[in-house]
Parts: C-alpha cells; structure tokens; sequence
C-alpha cells in the first residue's frame, strides 16, 4: 500500500463503525469540514470523509485551478485527479473497503473534480451525488453502467453555463450510467428540497 497517498489531502474521518464510506468534496472557498452537516442523518449508514482541496485560489481552497470562471486548468485537473485516485485506493486498502462499498458527494468544485475524477478512474467511483457540477474537459468513451450518479442544479445559476447539467446528465447517460437529477427554481445556493434529493439518492444506494 502506498501509505503516503493518505497524505495527498487534508482531511477528516469521522468513523461511524459502519462498513460503508462516504466521501465529500466542497465547493470553492470550503474545507473538509463544510459538506459533514449537510449529511448528518446519514451517520447511521455511513462512515464520512471529508477532503480539502490541494490548490489556492486568492486564498480559498479548491481541488484543481481554473484560469477563469469555467475555465479549467487541465494539468491541475490531471495531477489532483491522479492523486484523488491514489487516495482512495491507499484508503480502499487500508479500511478494507471495495468501491461498492464507498459512495461520493460533492459541490460546486467538488462534484467538477468528483466528475473528473469518474471520467478518468470511472471503477472507482460508482455512486456519486453531484451538486452544481459541469463538465471538466470533453467526455472521453468510457463504460459507466452499473454507475448510480445524482445530478442537481439551479435553473437560475449564473455561475453555470447554460445547459450545463444537461450535458453532464448527457455525458453520463451516454456512458450508460444511471443518473438522477434533481432542479429547482433558485441558483447556486444548495436548497432544503436539494438536501433532501441528495439524501434520498444515498439511502437508497
């Protein structure tokens, strides 16, 4: 086991004595710590782990750069995705847990690297809830099917591209997964209906 990949990110394990892990990612500006109250009902059924972003962006953590608003840098994408990776898989190893066994969320930033994540190491994310999330880089073909995704989104989110779920619930889809979406009328901001989405999707995978 490659202990040192442990270290890859800041993070916290809050160790529910389940035999299931859920891993969460937050947004731009968060920390490993943001996502935990959001999913807090769901100590019964999961052990948590939340990361921190590795890079900085005018002081705020994020999980790989950008060089504009929805702009990514694809070489951030390629190193943090790549250490994601080896994280998880030094974390599989070391709990004994097998990618069934694990689910993830993220938002904003986070569900952009979960997503990148899954396009690129698509065995070692099977189940991902996905909040406010676009595509990172053009689809490559990869075989998502037997992969459970949620998809949620603002119909008034400025900091999105038009279309922008759309096309990730596409991607996915096209991929052969099964994904779920999730709007509401709003933006950004997650919402109470969202939460309960979101919730809904993990207790039932």
């Amino acid at each position: 086991m490659d202990g040192a990949a442990l270290s890859y990110f800041t993070h916290v394990h809050v160790d529910n004595g389940r035999t299931r892990t859920l891993f969460l990612l937050h947004g731009t500006g968060g920390n490993e710590r943001d996502l935990l109250p959001l999913v807090e009902p769901l100590a019964e059924q999961y052990n948590l782990v939340g990361l921190r972003g590795n890079v900085q962006e005018g002081g705020m953590p994020r999980f790989f750069a950008r060089q504009a608003m929805g702009v990514f840098d694809q070489e951030s994408i390629r190193v943090e995705t790549e250490k994601l990776a080896a994280f998880l898989a030094a974390w599989n190893e070391k709990h004994g847990l097998n990618p069934e066994q694990a689910a993830f969320a993220g938002y904003s930033n986070g569900a952009n690297m979960l997503l990148a994540a899954l396009l690129r190491y698509p065995n070692l994310l099977r189940r991902a809830a996905l909040l406010h999330c676009m595509l990172p880089f053009d689809p490559p073909q990869v075989d998502l099917s037997g992969g459970h995704y949620l998809v949620t989104h603002g119909l008034q989110d400025s900091m999105m591209p038009p279309g922008a779920a759309a096309a990730v619930i596409a991607a996915l889809g096209a991929a052969g997964a099964t994904v779920q979406e999730f709007s509401h009328p709003g933006g950004h901001e997650l919402t109470h209906a969202e939460r309960e989405a979101l919730l809904n999707f993990l207790n039932a995978t």
